[in-house]
């Protein structure tokens, strides 16, 4: 499992260009390519549900699900297959499996570094925010498949 550094991060921006993009604090950037699961809670008399979604193809009546500027990023990580959680304090949920074919999702940190789910849930890590005898996370995800 890595934990990535977007956690305690607000979403500044959604929006939908090359696939689902959210803009977060501190100059990060998630970017998902492949079809997510969107788990919503319970609202009201609403129950919790999940929603598949592809962010290269969103219909019109799913788009209003997509608003969650301003939440916080709760929790945020990549299991060693590459799939990816991310959480946020209103409850909602992303989760991204690995694709056989393209990079899934990608994470951009202009004072972290970098972050991506290649082709078969390969993930590469780069990081600039840590010391080279620290470096740890760049070795670790170097040997995930």
């Amino acid at each position: 499992m890595l934990t990535q550094w977007i956690e305690t991060c607000s979403v500044r921006r959604v929006s939908l260009d090359g696939g689902l993009v959210l803009n977060l604090e501190d100059y990060n950037e998630l970017v998902i390519s492949r079809p997510l699961r969107l788990s919503l809670p319970a609202l009201g008399n609403y129950p919790a549900e999940d929603v598949m979604i592809d962010p290269n193809d969103v219909p019109n009546r799913l788009r209003p699900l997509l608003n969650f500027s301003g939440s916080v990023c709760t929790r945020s990580f990549c299991d060693d297959d590459g799939t990816l959680h991310v959480e946020f304090a209103n409850g909602y949920r992303i989760t991204v499996d690995p694709d056989e074919d393209f990079t899934a999702w990608e994470l951009y940190g202009k004072r972290h570094g970098y972050m991506a789910c290649l082709p078969h849930g390969r993930v590469r890590v780069v990081r600039h925010d840590l010391p080279e005898d620290d470096d740890h996370v760049a070795d670790v995800a170097a040997t995930v498949r």
